[in-house]
């Protein structure tokens, strides 16, 4: 699987800025438990992150097109280690300035995506941009559960984000080391550095119209590639849930403890990683990949009534959870492979990638918005979001025009 290290180092990567990013998420509510409202500094807070994101994303990605990806996924690692030394203060200052710095930095996973793209033989770019993809989407799991860890071994860290704090900068430093150790993979002719475009990379971004519009001129050179990018836009409306599952367990019918919790989210992270690898290093060659996405789709809605409808039934939760790792837990690897595919044919992957990912944080917003305003209603109320962004996934799935249908076909014709 890992026949070229820089792949296997790429990987780490995704995987350890992942964790850094989201092992203090169970333990956020402790940043703002003396303020009232504090759900809606919670959204603040995610509001900023996000923001950041869809300024900086596409200024990174074009910044990597042009001076390399190495020193600039060097720049955004020192930034992620910056970011867990400003939650050390426990209140909702060191908790924005967190979401802050997370968010000028949440364009490495664009770079890291299209330093994949650089590296990966063609015959295995589906696969390999798969596995990166499905790391930086399931990393609302992988947070915890490493955090789980610790919050099991160490019975101050189900009360205290302390210790588990300083396990992430324990990573981070980690992860700049693992940057400097990684070799440039983009080897076309460094370009001169211009501040106004990239100032206008930035300004561009506020205006999402004009993002969108950008993306549209990438569909006319890569035929196809609008049609599937609105599938990934669709998949993270419909894996908000994993940012909802913390408040869920606790808040919701299962009441689960922060231990309990824990031991869940390492069974879920872990089995939904293992299906993701076995899937993309053997099968996903072999299938009609828009016929495994409606399935999938299809599955999801199943799944999220599963959830919905698990009352205090623990064991139901892990069948839900198991159903789960085997149908949604591939989407996002999925539709990521497929995008990465298409983009891999042109020029400028760094530039495209920033933008989508400026454009992913939109989406995820809205997911986010969405969730709260629902669970106002009811704690079960956001599934029926997340069921019917699948339903979306599916119909657009299975009215995939001719040009983005032919990049989801098996390159053997083998289909399921």
């Amino acid at each position: 699987m890992f026949k070229n290290p820089k792949l296997a180092l790429v990987y780490g990567i995704t995987f350890i800025d992942a964790v850094v990013a989201g092992g203090v998420g169970p333990l956020f509510n402790k940043y703002t438990e003396t303020l009232s409202a504090k759900q809606v500094w919670v959204m603040a807070g995610s509001a900023l992150l996000l923001g950041l994101q869809l300024v900086l994303s596409p200024v990174l990605g074009a910044l990597s097109d042009k001076i390399g990806r190495r020193p600039v996924l060097i720049g955004t690692a020192l930034g992620s280690l910056l970011a867990p030394f400003l939650l050390l203060p426990v209140n909702v200052g060191g908790y924005l300035s967190n979401r802050a710095v997370e968010g000028t930095t949440n364009g490495m996973s664009s770079v890291l995506r299209s330093a994949v793209v650089d590296m990966a033989p063609k015959q295995d770019m589906m696969q390999q941009t798969s596995i990166q993809g499905s790391i930086t989407a399931l990393g609302a799991l992988f947070g915890p559960a490493v955090g789980g860890v610790l919050i099991i071994a160490l019975a101050q860290a189900r009360f205290d984000p302390i210790p588990i704090v300083i396990m992430c900068i324990g990573l981070a430093v980690l992860n700049v080391v693992l940057t400097f150790i990684f070799k440039e993979t983009n080897q076309k002719e460094k370009q001169p550095v211009e501040l106004k475009e990239l100032k206008a990379k930035a300004l561009n971004a506020i205006k999402v119209k004009t993002l969108w519009d950008q993306l549209a001129e990438v569909d006319k050179k890569l035929e196809g590639f609008k049609d599937l990018y609105i599938l990934q836009l669709l998949s993270l409306l419909a894996l908000g849930y994993y940012n909802y599952f913390i408040a869920y367990l606790i808040v919701g019918d299962l009441g689960l403890t922060p231990k309990q919790a824990s031991f869940f989210f390492i069974y879920y992270s872990l089995i939904t990683f293992a299906t993701n690898l076995l899937f993309f290093q053997f099968a996903v060659k072999h299938v009609n990949q828009r016929k495994m996405l409606i399935v999938l789709a299809f599955v999801g809605i199943g799944v999220m009534g599963l959830y919905a409808f698990t009352g205090g039934s623990v064991m139901m939760l892990y069948i839900a959870a198991t159903v789960d790792s085997l149908s949604i837990g591939l989407l996002a690897g999925l539709i990521s492979g497929l995008t990465s595919q298409l983009v891999s044919k042109g020029e400028g992957q760094g530039s495209i990638f920033g933008d989508t990912q400026a454009l992913g944080g939109v989406a995820s917003f809205m997911a986010a918005v969405a969730t709260t305003l629902l669970t106002a209603v009811d704690a079960r109320a956001p599934f029926i979001f997340y069921a019917l962004a699948l339903g979306v996934i599916a119909y657009r799935a299975i009215y995939l025009p001719e040009a983005s249908a032919k990049e989801t076909e098996p390159a053997n014709q083998n289909y399921v």
